[in-house]
């Protein structure tokens, strides 16, 4: 999806492409991924340093609602990330990092067709989030002692919480 489309949608649902959702908006499309709302507003801060969380929150659920960006839910400390929604598609989710795959088939589609016909219920979309371990991640897994129900021993899910509040800027 290009600016021109998604100014299009913002004028079709009624919304104004303000300087700062321009900013949000340029900055998912020129992501080279899905990105939290707390790295959207470290790159949006470089234009507009006064900008604020609950500004491009706000602006990126908005955006979600009209169906100009993607939020893909993270079953981790981050919550979610945000993407612009160029074609459909779903998504693996590293539990241990938060790292995001794209994945580009669906495996809805037809069941969705069926549900339709068979329930008196108009489906309008679809999330599917598949939850895992990414390689790197999957290696620090410990089945030792007391470990939790996803594999992590209390020391190692300490040691992986800090990793990743580190890698993506949490607190």
């Amino acid at each position: 999806m290009n600016l021109n489309r998604i100014v299009s949608r913002l004028r079709n649902a009624g919304l104004k492409l303000t300087p700062q959702r321009e900013l949000i908006i340029s900055t998912l499309l020129a992501s080279g991924g899905p990105l939290t709302a707390r790295e959207v507003l470290k790159s949006v801060r470089k234009t507009q340093p006064r900008i604020s969380f609950d500004t491009v929150y706000r602006n990126l659920a908005v955006l979600s609602e009209i169906g100009v960006v993607n939020r893909i839910n993270l079953k981790v400390r981050f919550n979610s990330r945000f993407e612009i929604a160029d074609d459909h598609r779903h998504h693996l989710v590293c539990l241990g990092c938060g790292e995001v795959r794209p994945v580009n088939l669906c495996p809805f589609q037809e069941v969705a067709v069926g549900l339709e016909k068979d329930k008196p219920f108009r489906i309008v979309g679809h999330a599917f989030e598949i939850y895992g371990y990414c390689a790197g991640c999957d290696a620090f897994r410990d089945p030792g002692p007391d470990p939790d129900r996803n594999g992590y021993t209390a020391e190692r899910k300490r040691q992986s919480e800090a990793e990743v509040l580190k890698k993506w800027g949490g607190t």
